[in-house]
């Protein structure tokens, strides 16, 4: 029975937790040291405020409109806004699980409000970890789906040039809702820049160096190529989702880009698998608790 709760495979304690005084600049190192977009906001580490997301902190810093509250409060001034307190970007509402809920329950709530991360309370109502759409897809049996990657690969896609800077890319990822962006070298497939790699750019020393000397406004200019991964993992559209489930976890990425006749169509996301799957002709999850593991395929066509 308890391998069906979400306490299974959830995180406990969560990754992190940040008072609402935390500054933004302490926000981005934390969210870097421990590889997380989401951050539960609570003063005291019980009783939770709201959440905090990588995507609303480069929002604040200039790519969406919440960068409106940094030119209102500080003139536009960078460096005073990632000095500033969290508190006004978060979010003060945000969906949370039970522990005494059940697994495909919290999926299926994650699924149909399209979240990648949902907090997890007690039943005192205090904070107990979270789940993250990583969680769920490491219980992906790596076995035939005979469900093919074009299928549920997010097209069209969206790519940068390797001219584009870091402001373009948090101007991308805000406006468009995503968090990988794969970059492009005339017209040849050259990198992929996410979230992750533009909080753990700010939370860098390059950074740091920056701001000491005295140049922040410079900060947004960056070229997009100093946070981006090279040679970004590819697969073809029509390979099986068992093979590009094994490619992601042996390579431990969270897409693929879709290469068709040596040109990029789409990216295929761990998010992907979660909200698309579901809904496809034919397709069912079938949970196997014994294993911990949920096996997905076509049972019929």
């Amino acid at each position: 029975m308890s391998a069906s709760l979400v306490t299974s495979i959830a995180r406990h304690p969560p990754a992190v937790i940040l008072a609402q005084n935390t500054s933004c600049r302490s926000a981005i190192q934390r969210l870097a040291i421990m590889s997380v977009r989401h951050a539960i906001v609570s003063d005291d580490g019980r009783k939770m405020i709201g959440i905090v997301s990588a995507k609303d902190i480069l929002n604040y810093l200039g790519g969406g409109d919440k960068f409106e509250m940094v030119k209102r409060d500080f003139a536009g001034n960078i460096l005073r806004a990632l000095e500033s307190q969290i508190s006004p970007i978060v979010n003060r509402s945000p969906l949370v699980g039970q522990t005494s809920a059940s697994l495909p329950d919290m999926m299926r709530l994650m699924a149909k409000h399209d979240i990648g991360m949902l907090p997890l309370l007690d039943e005192n109502s205090e904070i107990w970890g979270s789940l993250s759409e990583r969680h769920l897809f490491r219980l992906f049996e790596a076995s035939q789906m005979f469900v093919k990657v074009f299928e549920i690969m997010s097209k069209p896609l969206i790519t940068l040039d390797l001219k584009n800077t870091l402001l373009d890319a948090m101007r991308v990822m805000i406006k468009h809702d995503i968090r990988r962006i794969p970059i492009m070298n005339e017209g040849e497939l050259w990198g992929i820049v996410t979230v992750k790699d533009v909080i753990r750019f700010l939370a860098s020393p390059y950074v740091d160096h920056i701001i000491n000397m005295g140049l922040s406004d410079f900060l947004f200019n960056t070229s997009v190529a100093k946070m981006s991964t090279v040679n970004p993992k590819t697969v073809s559209p029509d390979v099986d989702l068992c093979d590009a489930v094994k490619s992601m976890n042996l390579a431990s990425v969270g897409s693929l880009i879709v290469m068709s006749d040596g040109r990029p169509v789409g990216i295929l996301t761990e998010r992907d698998f979660l909200l698309k799957l579901p809904k496809l002709r034919g397709v069912e999850f079938m949970p196997d608790p014994c294993k911990g593991r949920v096996l997905v395929g076509r049972v019929h066509f």
